[in-house]
């Protein structure tokens, strides 16, 4: 039997985070191709494109930080189809080197 193991984000910053973050996956070989296309599927699903376009990539530390729950907390929640729209906007910014309003 062929496994594969990840371990990524062990630990904890005690900056930005506001929780413990530890992951670990294993992975029968076979599945690995259906994790990986559930994995994009779930990254356009909630960005509304790939992130790799644009030289970023999930990572826990940076979606846990206070910051996207502070943001989070703001308004109430909006349609797919805005927030997608709005974090691309953002990964365009950001991209560009424009920093967003406070």
């Amino acid at each position: 039997m062929s496994w594969l193991f990840f371990m990524d984000e062990s630990g904890h910053d005690h900056k930005q985070c506001p929780y413990e973050v530890r992951g670990g996956v294993a992975l029968h070989v076979k599945e690995l191709w259906r994790f990986v296309k559930a994995m994009r599927l779930f990254e356009e699903h909630a960005f509304g494109c790939r992130l790799a376009s644009y030289g970023k990539e999930l990572k826990g530390s940076t979606l846990l930080d206070r910051k996207r729950f502070k943001f989070a907390r703001q308004d109430e929640l909006m349609p797919d189809n805005d927030h997608q729209r709005h974090a691309r906007a953002f990964l365009e910014k950001s991209q560009k080197r424009i920093t967003p309003p406070p």
